[in-house]
């Protein structure tokens, strides 16, 4: 079977739907960090909530980045990749050696937890925010839960 081929036109209409998203997204959040609208910001500051939203975001995806790296690492022998990835090998070494892997696996499920716990505190908006005048469906749709 063929492999599917993509239609660069509607690559294109969805890069740009993504982007715009991703543009509106950050600016409703930066909004409400800089308004005192989300929890961290209220109660502390706002520079601090932008600074661990930030290095949440950054943290988690390495942690989950690191995870897929190492699971999908799993069946592949290390010898293929001692000399090129010396550092993937060291670490595979020792993630792969009996249930460290499961055990990384479950360690990591509680430190998702307390990221994304203070991603939340850091980025979620408090009760009845309002921002630049938006209307009420456009806060419901975008920050409602």
């Amino acid at each position: 079977m063929a492999p599917i081929q993509k239609n660069p036109a509607v690559e294109a209409v969805k890069n740009v739907i993504s982007t715009i998203a991703l543009i509106w997204s950050c600016t409703l959040i930066g909004g409400l960090i800089f308004t005192d609208q989300t929890n961290i910001a209220e109660k502390v500051h706002p520079a601090l909530a932008a600074v661990l939203l930030i290095f949440t975001v950054n943290w988690l995806s390495v942690v989950e980045g690191g995870q897929a790296s190492l699971v999908g690492l799993a069946p592949v022998s290390r010898e293929l990749y001692r000399e090129s990835h010396p550092t993937a090998y060291k670490c595979t070494a020792i993630s792969h050696t009996g249930d460290n892997l499961d055990r990384y696996l479950l360690g990591r499920q509680f430190m998702v937890v307390f990221i994304v716990f203070t991603l939340n505190q850091a980025g979620n908006p408090i009760a009845d925010a309002t921002l630049w005048g938006l209307p009420q469906v456009v806060l419901d749709i975008f920050l409602g839960s």
